[in-house]
């Protein structure tokens, strides 16, 4: 493998030690289901584990199970087999009611196709989140005008989402994931739908959020660019995972990806 060249790769960090606190804890974690009256191993023995305040990518071919890991890191979904861990609070033992609070107060979510209610304004989508928790209106608005002020938005406030750019859609969607000062942000295909100058701008926003608020970021992507922002990288292959390296030990090119999988 090339040496890393980190000089001009802004974002990166040094890999995360084993000391640091682990946030989500995957142990064994199996997951099965039912096609065309056989069974698939979407995940098969899965072990990780993911630090606070650490950028983690998920990355593998489409059908590799890198969308099943994602989903059970964010509640989306439980282990057929095997447990999985947030903070200290197993996922898989919790009502379904219990879960739906979990992860409203614990996840925000950042899709690659936005998921904003269009006639809800830029400030209205972003209080969402905190209104089903019961915040108090003028206090969810006011959180809710800063974190949209802290992604660039302060001219969008009071903007539908149809009046707005791919760009600044997904930006409010980082706002709106961070309304509930969740301890992980899951982002799901985040620069899918943007051009590449715009799908980096939204990576480097992520990135200074994850530094700044101490913020879990955990990704699903085949966007190469997104490893460039990531502290660890975890290869997912066949149900399995491949291999887990540090960003910063990599020389990442365009079409690394690919090549790797191809």
């Amino acid at each position: 493998m090339n040496e890393a060249k980190t000089e001009n790769r802004p974002g990166i960090r040094p890999a995360p030690s084993r000391e640091r606190e682990v946030l989500v804890r995957v142990r064994g974690v199996h997951k099965t289901f039912s096609k065309g009256g056989e069974t698939v191993h979407a995940l098969d023995d899965i072990n990780i584990d993911v630090y606070r305040g650490e950028y983690l990518s998920i990355m593998g071919p489409s059908g590799s199970g890198k969308s099943t890991l994602f989903n059970m890191i964010g509640a989306l979904d439980v282990p057929t087999a095997g447990e999985v861990s947030v903070g200290g609070v197993s996922l898989p033992s919790l009502p379904s009611s219990h879960l739906a609070y979990f992860r409203c107060r614990h996840i925000g979510y950042v899709f690659q196709s936005y998921n904003l209610i269009p006639w809800l304004t830029a400030t209205g989508n972003v209080m969402l989140p905190m209104t089903f928790l019961g915040v108090p209106e003028d206090r969810a608005r006011e959180h809710a005008r800063e974190l949209l002020e802290s992604v660039g938005l302060a001219h969008r406030l009071d903007h539908l989402p149809g009046e707005c750019s791919g760009g600044q859609q997904q930006r409010i969607a980082v706002a709106r994931a961070l309304a509930n000062d969740p301890s992980i942000i899951l982002a799901d295909e985040p620069t899918a739908n943007l051009d590449q100058k715009t799908g980096a701008e939204i990576i480097e926003l992520m990135a200074g959020l994850c530094h700044s608020r101490s913020v879990t970021v955990v990704s699903a992507t085949h966007d190469f660019k997104m490893l460039k922002a990531s502290d660890r990288i975890v290869w997912i292959k066949g149900g399995k995972v491949d291999r887990v390296e540090n960003a910063a030990d990599l020389d990442i090119v365009v079409g690394g990806v690919d090549e790797r999988y191809g």
